[in-house]
């Protein structure tokens, strides 16, 4: 058999006790006292599920009472209802302010007082209910990031001539960065899934699993694009696909292709000034369970010195507080600025948090600088 909800109820007349004991003690486990202090003190022994709180009393009033249990962790989440002869709107007003329930006047209706205590028990029960639904959640997701973050942060990365800025809107993220070393070549892949968070992530492991181990085998970078479509579609659902910039840097010949599909222009700079800009010119990887064009987006000669820059939608498309976009055309001068100054990649996201200013940053960015 279930335990009776427990009730305290406080109130310095006897009569006003009395009425109370006579209406709840056939319902409710029922706890009467006559001071605010009392209350204080009984709570800190045992929490009751619902308080019923005059505001009349000597010494300490309702309004006092409400206020410290509000102050209380332990407290704040225990339904207070005010039980009271004041009838000002003001009065009701600072009762709810300071975190009442409920707020009924006396003379009250038995029908009333009753049906508020069954609702307000019941809100009460469905809020602790969902907040250790939520607790649990939270746990899973703790997990389910810690699982997908191992998978994402693969062994075979090379840092070598790069620089890369990576700012996930959430622990996990929809972007990807990969840097592969396979033969005399680089392969880079910065990737985008739709949407950030969990779900934007879960495509992440896939594409790093499968990158990596084509890329140790030395396979082209455009037959890994190839196999990174058809798994996408296959695997992930029909929203979920990913926007991506491939990049293959022939070391030996110092010559670049690149393959964007679906991504923000490719920036190739030469003695600090921007002499290349390549766009997207495909569909983004998993929407087409078919060959994407294997044709380069751009194929360049580069030179010792030059810089590369790819990044994530993003970073161009933060917004500041009268939702102007910083675009391309700020990026173009904050990236001119790193190269003359000889600043890093967080400079740069210093002035991106500036221009957005209390709205923060809201999308997952992520920037890579290949330095040649």
């Amino acid at each position: 058999m279930d335990a009776l909800p427990y009730i305290l109820a406080i109130d310095d007349e006897p009569i006003n006790r009395f009425v109370l004991e006579d209406l709840l003690e056939e319902g409710y486990e029922l706890q009467l006292l006559e001071s605010g202090q009392a209350c204080l003190e009984s709570v800190a022994l045992r929490a009751p599920d619902l308080i019923l709180l005059d505001i009349n009393m000597p010494d300490m009033d309702g309004y006092e009472v409400c206020k410290r249990l509000q102050a209380d962790p332990l407290t704040r989440e225990i339904p207070i209802i005010f039980l009271t002869a004041r009838i000002q709107v003001s009065e009701e007003k600072k009762g709810f302010e300071l975190g009442a329930v409920d707020y009924i006047t006396k003379p009250f209706s038995e029908a009333l007082l009753l049906a508020r205590i069954k609702t307000h028990l019941s809100l009460a029960q469905s809020k602790s209910q969902l907040a250790q639904h939520n607790a649990f959640l939270q746990k899973e997701r703790a997990y389910i990031e810690r699982i997908i973050l191992n998978m994402r942060n693969d062994a075979d990365f090379v840092d070598e001539s790069i620089q890369y800025l990576i700012t996930p809107v959430e622990k996990t993220n929809g972007d990807l960065l990969l840097s592969a070393k396979s033969g005399g070549h680089r392969y880079f892949l910065i990737g985008d899934f739709t949407g950030h968070g969990l779900a934007a992530a879960m495509g992440g492991p896939l594409v790093s699993s499968l990158f990596y181990m084509l890329a140790n085998e030395q396979q082209p970078l455009e037959l890994i694009v190839e196999v990174l479509n058809q798994e996408l579609y296959k695997k992930m659902p029909t929203d979920l696909f990913m926007a991506g910039l491939f990049i293959d840097w022939d070391t030996q010949a110092q010559r670049v292709k690149i393959w964007n599909y679906g991504l923000s222009d490719v920036f190739h700079y030469r003695d600090n000034e921007l002499i290349n800009s390549v766009s997207s010119s495909g569909l983004a990887l998993g929407i087409l369970d078919k060959p994407l064009s294997m044709n380069p987006s751009a194929v360049l000669a580069v030179e010792k010195g030059d810089r590369l820059y790819g990044f994530s939608d993003g970073l161009v498309e933060a917004k500041s507080e009268s939702r102007e976009l910083f675009g391309k055309q700020r990026l173009c001068h904050a990236l001119q600025k790193i190269n003359d100054h000889h600043f890093s990649l967080d400079d740069l996201y210093g002035e991106l948090n500036r221009f957005a200013a209390k709205d923060g940053i809201t999308d997952d960015i992520t920037l890579l600088e290949i330095q040649v």
